[in-house]
């Protein structure tokens, strides 16, 4: 194949994948078939674009399965995922027509209506509450045409959860970004409250800022259509729960059209539907209202851990409810199933490769690596390279062959790294051949010291993120912050 049409079939391989990751966006919610095959050819799409990329770019020899199996098993997990949404939905033997609460349209909370951005609906009871949760999508129209191109660039699944209350005026609590600043920088936190409050519905009622005059204030901005209402809801109980939670640090809760309701990025899961309306009836308790129903809502059931969740507290439950009690108590955000295997794998994948790179170049340093006496059959100076030759100019190349255990070992390619004298062809030199896979050779001291730092960079990156996720230290003091 001519090398001068490459560039052109990886931009139009990438091009053609992004124009059918947005014609499933379009068909996503209204026919779920088209939707999953221009995923699905997507996925392959980006993975065979990548594959002769690498292959053809860098003479790699990535296996060809490989690429075709990663796109189909994050179909497979997509596919799983909506089957066990359907499962869990089914088995609490709920319905989809809610009877109370809100509808996301537009971005506006409106009762009573069926809008299309709605995906999936359960209303159920538990535990003496009346719980919504509603899986719905950002979407645009022509008089929106802002809202469509937004929800067009980023994944506009959303979640409401709402617990059932009687009818009150308007309120909405939306948690501030930098609101630690200047003693702490939260940046993911502060990316997680854009992302939940920027596909959370709003009240379809005029709605005026609230002050308590304390320092609730600096963390929280508090809209009401009753400020006498707000005042007496903003009780030092009712705002300690908030400013010691850091569940509702991230999430924007308010009470509107009969109900209490926080909206949350990503699709309705189960762990999210019961996590969620828990801290809702929590909170609810707390409203010191005069009013006899909403008296009954407060202490309808037991919020405690154990009594709301019961046995629903979603995979890997026995490692995440210890973990996420000592998190809270240290001031982080509490994980998700998802979230924790994510960070996992993460950790994982940074502490394993550099793991490896820096075991072999500490074999090399100190001398526990099989030594080996490379011939040199071809080299190439980075200086050397032409307008013909698209891998020349990139680094120094070394070839040529080895005996290691009695057995002749061919090497291409080899990036020479020492800063000693490049060899030339016919030079014999002496180079370390390293235990783990992928066995590098290492051709000098320092070459063994460059990749030890190398190596030790992925490893202290993936043990600083495990420690913030297993073992988090406590945050400062905030008391100065709380009111």
């Amino acid at each position: 194949m001519d090398d001068q049409a490459g560039p052109w079939l990886v931009a139009g391989g990438y091009a053609l994948a992004l124009t059918l990751l947005l014609l499933g966006g379009r068909f996503d919610g209204r026919r779920p078939t088209a939707a999953a095959v221009s995923y699905a050819l997507c996925g392959i799409l980006v993975s065979e674009t990548s594959l002769y990329w690498l292959s053809a770019g860098s003479g790699s020899s990535v296996p060809g399965w490989l690429w075709f199996a990663f796109p189909l098993v994050i179909a497979a997990l997509a596919a799983w995922r909506g089957y066990r949404q359907k499962t869990w939905i089914r088995r609490l033997d709920g319905s989809g027509e809610p009877s109370f609460g809100v509808l996301p349209q537009r971005g506006i909370a409106v009762t009573h209506a069926s809008p299309e951005s709605v995906v999936t609906a359960v209303e159920f009871e538990h535990n003496g509450h009346r719980l919504l949760g509603v899986e719905y999508r950002l979407g645009g129209s022509e008089g929106f045409p802002e809202l469509a191109r937004t929800a067009d660039l980023m994944d506009g699944t959303y979640a409401l959860i709402q617990l059932r209350t009687p009818a009150v005026p308007s309120v909405v609590i939306t948690p501030n970004t930098g609101a630690f600043e200047p003693e702490r920088f939260t940046p993911l936190e502060d990316a997680r409250i854009t992302r939940n409050t920027v596909g959370a519905p709003k009240p379809d009622a005029l709605l005026q800022r609230f002050e308590t005059g304390t320092e609730f204030d600096r963390r929280f901005t508090v809209t009401t259509s009753d400020p006498e209402f707000a005042r007496t809801l903003l009780t030092s109980a009712f705002r300690e729960l908030l400013d010691g939670d850091p569940w509702f640090r991230v999430r924007e809760v308010a009470f509107h059209g009969g109900s209490l309701w926080v909206a949350e990025a990503g699709t309705l899961t189960e762990e999210m539907m019961f996590a969620d309306s828990r801290r809702l009836a929590v909170l609810a308790s707390t409203v010191d209202w005069q009013d006899a129903d909403f008296r009954a809502v407060a202490a309808a059931s037991d919020t405690s851990d154990a009594g709301w969740l019961g046995g629903r507290r979603g995979p890997l439950a026995g490692l995440r409810g210890p973990l996420n009690r000592r998190r809270e108590a240290a001031g982080r955000q509490p994980l998700s199933s998802l979230s924790l295997v994510a960070r996992s794998v993460v950790a994982l994948a940074l502490v394993l490769p550099g793991l490896a790179l820096a075991v072999n170049s500490l074999t090399a340093l100190t001398g526990l690596a099989p030594e080996a006496r490379l011939t040199v059959t071809a080299t190439l100076r980075a200086e050397a390279g032409t307008s013909s030759c698209t891998s020349c100019g990139n680094s120094n190349l070394v070839d040529g062959t080895y005996e290691l255990d009695g057995e002749t070992h061919e090497v291409k390619d080899l990036w020479w790294m020492s800063f000693g004298t490049f060899p030339e062809r016919g030079d014999v030199v002496d180079i370390a051949v390293t235990p783990l896979w992928w066995h590098p050779l290492i051709e000098g001291k320092d070459t063994g010291v460059f990749l030890l730092l190398i190596g030790l960079t992925p490893v202290l990156a993936g043990s600083l993120l495990a420690k913030a996720t297993y073992a988090p230290r406590p945050r400062r003091s905030t008391s100065r912050l709380a009111g």
